[in-house]
């Protein structure tokens, strides 16, 4: 713009002389300032009021307190920022925008240009903790613990956190209200650039102590910090430590902030505490309650058994009432006895009689004693000769006749069939000789008239073909 030009007055004094522009002029020249002042520049702040139109550009506006700017993207650049465009350009995101400022006639307002965006602040530091987040989920790493390997009734605990802070007089407080076990702080920095070697080298320095060393090797560890901002808090986002409480051998409680406040160790560990607090209210039960516990069960115990012997008893009791008295299970059997005692001489005589009747019977059958004694010399041949040692001695001599047969009768069938085919070869031999092929070997044929040999002229027959045959072949030949 040009400056104020003056001019003398016929009086001596000097007028003032203002420019006059037209409102485009007025347009290029703040336009043509903005654009030279500021042509690529880096603006921070809040997107708000996000808009797309239907061509596919996007307006927002980058507010921080009471100031906002507008600002565009251009639908090209929208299209080459691609997925990193939606997961970062978020109504309410804190960004950082790269572009130029520039304004815009149309509505005599000044907006930048953006051709790159990313997160700025807490926002670039959440999108780092959600890449770390999904890259450990895809390694399997917030699966090694499990929250049931917490022990029941830890000797030792471990405290991981700042030794002159409140979390540690709360943990030890709560532990002695509920149940007092014997604790083992490791100091460390719970924030800064500090905090995470130290954090890293607490939870491996308790996993590497002895059971039966000086200082004991805890049972369970406690990762415990109060309070804070984002910032704060980012030590216990750090890959190093969340992998180190993935691999530790002893279980790890994460008490790392309130209860609204969330770090990545919290899925590593075995389980999450929304307060330093509570944490301590996991590691231990309350003591009166177990102890309350164990009486009640206790009772328990001794009425049910109580119950169980009564139910017992009365059972007996009932079955008792209708089993018959001891008295009189004998008596029906000892009846029995009297009866059969009494029926036995009779029964014994009469048995005497059929059996002297059935032998006089015998005996009168026999002619003469002769008979008898003949009889009983040849049954005793008879019993001698079927007596098992001498069937054995049968069986033997007649099974091994039976194998000699056999042999005997394999040897026999084998010299036949040897006889059979030397004698199928000479038969063979003799019709190879005696055969006509042989003949035609020599130099002979074979005529044939209707498939009968012609053996003399008499028998040709005048206008039929004859086949001739030889060594080699047939042929047909007319007559």
């Amino acid at each position: 713009m040009q400056n104020w030009n003056t001019k003398q007055t016929p009086r001596g004094t000097e007028e003032f002389t203002i420019p006059e522009y037209s409102v485009a002029e007025i347009s290029r020249v703040i336009n043509k300032t903005m654009e030279g002042r500021f042509p690529v520049v880096r603006v921070k702040g809040e997107v708000s009021d996000l808009s797309r139109s239907p061509r596919g550009h996007l307006y927002f506006s980058l507010k921080e307190q009471n100031h906002a700017l507008s600002a565009i993207m251009w639908s090209s650049t929208a299209n080459r920022l691609g997925n990193k465009l939606g997961s970062i350009l978020k109504e309410g995101s804190e960004i950082s925008a790269l572009g130029k400022v520039t304004t815009y006639s149309g509505s005599s307002r000044y907006q930048i240009i953006v051709n790159d965006l990313d997160f700025a602040g807490e926002g670039a530091i959440l999108a780092q903790i959600e890449e770390l987040r999904q890259r450990l989920v895809q390694e399997g790493v917030f699966s090694l613990q499990k929250e049931e390997e917490l022990p029941l009734f830890p000797d030792v605990i471990g405290v991981v956190t700042s030794p002159t802070g409140s979390v540690i007089r709360d943990i030890l407080h709560r532990l002695n209200e509920r149940f007092p076990r014997r604790v083992i702080v490791w100091p460390v920095a719970v924030q800064g650039d500090n905090c995470p070697p130290e954090v890293v080298q607490a939870i491996r320095g308790f996993n590497e102590l002895s059971s039966s060393g000086r200082i004991p090797r805890p049972d369970l560890i406690i990762v415990a910090r109060g309070g804070g901002s984002f910032s704060d808090l980012v030590g216990f986002n750090d890959e190093n430590v969340v992998r180190e409480v993935a691999q530790s051998q002893i279980p790890i409680i994460s008490a790392v902030g309130h209860e609204t406040d969330h770090t990545l160790i919290d899925l590593a560990a075995n389980k999450r505490a929304p307060t330093p607090t509570a944490a301590a209210e996991f590691a231990v039960r309350v003591r009166v309650e177990l102890v309350n516990g164990m009486e009640t069960l206790q009772g328990r115990i001794m009425e049910g058994t109580r119950m169980a012997l009564h139910n017992k008893k009365q059972r007996i009791s009932d079955v008792s009432k209708r089993l018959p008295l001891k008295e009189n299970l004998f008596h029906f059997r000892d009846q029995q006895l009297d009866g059969l005692y009494s029926r036995l001489p009779r029964a014994m005589r009469t048995h005497f009689q059929k059996k002297g009747t059935i032998l006089s019977e015998c005996s009168s059958r026999l002619s003469v004693p002769r008979i008898l004694f003949e009889s009983n010399i040849k049954f005793k041949s008879l019993k001698k000769g079927l007596s098992a040692t001498n069937l054995s001695e049968r069986v033997n001599i007649s099974s091994d006749r039976l194998e000699t047969l056999f042999d005997l009768s394999e040897k026999h069938i084998t010299t036949y069939l040897k006889k059979r085919k030397l004698n199928v070869k000479t038969l063979r031999r003799m019709t190879d000789g005696l055969g006509y092929k042989n003949t035609l070997n020599r130099g002979f044929a074979v005529v044939r008239q209707d498939n009968v040999p012609v053996t003399k002229l008499e028998r040709l027959k005048k206008g039929k073909e004859i086949e001739v045959e030889w060594r080699d072949g047939k042929v047909n030949i007319p007559t």
